[in-house]
């Protein structure tokens, strides 16, 4: 007997195709990123690494999983819509890419917001400092929140991937409503914190010089595009799943997710030549902008209002790390009056 699934798998199909499409623009993005930056902290590329891994072990599985519904049982209804293992696994390394990329955003805020170094702050560290926000008023409470909301999406992706796993169906999926939602909604929250607080930061360190701040506002533009983009699948995979139960559309937000965070990631961290480039073409003075971090160490330059004082604005830490030509900075003209 046909399935109330079969009507929709057509959805299963198009996520799978928009998936490899931004795959493979992740893939790329991570051969660029090995190219220009090898001289980038360990601790990143590990990261990068274990997000390809498990970007490809989604992919991967997610085409086992298809080829094994649509070909290996064309015509067997009764297997058609079956749970297996691929399906599982591939579930579970979506989550973890999300997590990966959201702790990865926190730990370049946390950086940020307590003037250190991202090569200097190792995630046991960032773990362990931000855990003293709740004992220590001086520290910066963002970076926790969005950690708290990082693990509890990846907490309720564990929990719904061993429901999956139990239920051994797709026709029974709407019992996992509740768990669903809450991983999703996790996910919307913690995207949406990342990007208020990115683009908080960014706009605290402006000033009066017009170049400075076009470069911060190019930043904002892309940490609201990211966030944005991220977001709404997250909020469509809820809408989706929610409103049209029974059915596969849910897929076309869900499946796709982990690779828009993979390439959300990756792009910022190719961007940041671009970004050295531009502010080297507008470099004429006294004050400047270094890419090693996103924290702000002003000089110890005049303190009379009256005379021009140099500031040095660090705007990597966005990227939790120091650039591959370290410590290199690109000057550009502007009295601090």
């Amino acid at each position: 007997m046909a399935s109330p699934l079969d009507s929709t798998m057509g959805a299963w199909l198009v996520s799978l195709f928009l998936a490899t499409i931004l795959y493979g623009m992740g893939f790329i993005q991570t051969y660029l990123y090995f190219h220009w930056y090898t001289k980038d902290h360990w601790g990143v590329k590990a990261v990068v690494i274990c997000l390809l891994i498990c970007e490809t072990l989604h992919i991967t599985l997610y085409f086992c999983a298809t080829y094994g519904a649509l070909i290996d049982h064309f015509g067997d209804f009764d297997k058609l819509f079956v749970i297996t293992w691929p399906d599982v696994v591939q579930l579970l390394a979506g989550y973890l890419s999300v997590f990966i990329v959201q702790m990865y955003f926190a730990h370049g805020i946390y950086a940020f917001l307590h003037n250190m170094q991202g090569t200097n702050v190792s995630v046991v560290a960032f773990v362990s400092e931000t855990l003293k926000v709740l004992a220590n008023p001086k520290y910066k409470i963002m970076p926790i929140f969005i950690t708290i909301f990082a693990l509890l999406q990846i907490g309720a992706g564990i929990a719904q991937t061993v429901i999956v796993a139990e239920l051994g169906s797709f026709t029974l999926l709407s019992q996992t409503k509740r768990i669903t939602t809450l991983q999703a909604a996790s996910a919307l929250v913690c995207d949406v914190l990342i990007t208020a607080c990115l683009c908080y930061t960014l706009d605290s360190q402006k000033s009066t010089i017009k170049s400075t701040n076009s470069i911060l506002d190019t930043l904002k533009i892309n940490a609201v595009n990211r966030g944005m983009l991220t977001a709404f699948a997250a909020a469509l995979n809820i809408i989706l799943f929610i409103s049209i139960p029974n059915s596969f559309w849910f897929s076309l937000a869900l499946i796709p997710s982990g690779k828009l965070y993979m390439n959300s990631m990756l792009a910022t961290l190719n961007t940041r030549e671009h970004i050295r480039q531009r502010i080297q073409h507008d470099s004429v003075g006294c004050n400047s902008i270094s890419l090693g971090n996103l924290s702000s160490h002003p000089s110890s330059g005049p303190t009379d209002p009256q005379k021009p004082a140099n500031t040095t604005i660090d705007i990597s830490s966005l990227n939790g790390h120091k650039s591959h030509d370290e410590g290199k900075k690109h000057t550009f003209a502007a009295n601090i009056v």
